[in-house]
């Protein structure tokens, strides 16, 4: 029988384990590790800090999906990985083998350089699993401060997604502030001019100061690039993706930031029994957005190419579309859209976000309704 690890339950993961329940593996042993007896939806994290939602509503039980897939589920964190070897080597010390492997573990916060003591007041939004754990515990001390303020290090979609959303939640704490510290190019720089735009008017509508430089925590707030100090009580860290450190000494190609190198079918480019999506890693046929929109759509194609690769039969190409649908909430329930060259904004456009949102989450059932094939 052979040994087929899962190591993560991201988003791919999660649609590939739907499909395994469907569709179970033949004399295959299915192995999932992860940290966390959750996977959290990354597209509803910011509606939660705002207070729209509650967690629960914005994470999905892992179990019952590795139950219904006929595997076993490991709460532990890979420390270590040996592609020549086929070991990884947990945190809690244990070594597993494969026959078959597919990474979907996330990225980890960029790391930002800082002064002593500024560990303490930072919170990175990467892994998703322990900023949940993170902002809990960084918003109770919030609520105990008379003005508190709030940096956020990083202008992308989701550094300003996060600033709009804790405006909102600190909306009626006098004299809290909310700073956005976005770097040399500002706020949202790889989107089309009109959704910059939008979203500008929607950081200032939120109370949002936006400042064009670069940041540097400090042990109480912000060193700024052009000079300058910003106090502040809480510094979220939202500057881009970095690869887990395991990845570094796997044996597998990556590329220069770290991630994992595959083909078009997801395959390792360096070992064919290795598979990896979403955050982990980087396509060496065409450049892919970290997205979770992207690692949902290659979630099917990626269990199809598992099933093969386990019954070696020929691997299917995942084809990303021509255009993505990016929707940001700015945090009042309102939402700006992007789709290939158009652009809309407004209220309608958060209710269809949520629409999307809860509809992801709702399609992971009850173990008995995923093994019975129902929805």
């Amino acid at each position: 029988m052979k040994r087929l690890v899962l190591l993560g339950a991201g988003h791919a993961h999660m649609v590939a384990l739907q499909h395994f329940a469907r569709h179970p593996l033949p004399d295959t042993e299915l192995v999932v590790i992860t940290p966390s007896s959750w996977q959290y939806y990354s597209g509803m994290i910011p509606g939660w800090v705002a207070g729209h939602y509650r967690l629960d509503q914005c994470r999905v039980p892992v179990e019952p999906m590795v139950t219904a897939a006929g595997g076993q589920l490991v709460l532990d964190r890979a420390d270590g990985l040996k592609a020549k070897e086929q070991v990884i080597t947990l945190a809690s010390g244990k070594r597993l083998t494969y026959d078959f492997l597919s990474i979907d573990v996330g990225s980890a916060s960029n790391s930002v350089p800082g002064c002593p003591g500024a560990e303490a007041a930072m919170v990175g939004v990467k892994p998703i699993e322990r900023f949940a754990e993170t902002w809990q515990q960084a918003s109770s001390s919030l609520d105990t401060r008379q003005g508190p303020c709030v940096a956020v290090l990083g202008g992308g979609a989701g550094g300003a997604e996060l600033a709009m959303a804790i405006a909102r939640w600190l909306e009626g704490q006098g004299g809290a502030y909310v700073v956005l510290v976005a770097g040399g190019k500002g706020a949202v720089p790889d989107f089309r001019p009109r959704f910059r735009r939008l979203a500008h008017r929607a950081l200032v509508r939120s109370g949002v100061e936006v400042i064009e430089d670069y940041g540097e925590p400090l042990a109480n707030g912000v060193h700024l690039g052009r000079g300058g100090d910003i106090r502040a009580d809480v510094v979220l860290v939202s500057t881009g993706a970095k690869a887990l450190p395991f990845l570094a000494n796997s044996d597998l190609a990556t590329d220069e930031a770290g991630f994992v190198s595959v083909d078009a079918c997801h395959r390792s480019t360096s070992h064919p029994n290795v598979f990896a999506a979403g955050d982990a890693c980087a396509r060496v046929d065409r450049r892919l957005d970290r997205s979770g929109v992207h690692a949902v759509r290659a979630g099917p194609i990626l269990a199809r190419n598992l099933a093969a690769a386990v019954c070696d039969e020929p691997l299917k190409r995942f084809y990303p579309r021509r255009f993505s649908l990016y929707l940001l909430a700015s945090g009042d329930q309102t939402a700006i859209g992007s789709y290939g060259p158009l652009t809309f904004s407004g209220a309608w456009v958060w209710r269809w976000k949520d629409r999307i949102d809860r509809g992801f989450v709702d399609s992971f059932p009850e173990v008995e309704q995923v093994a019975g094939g129902g929805h």
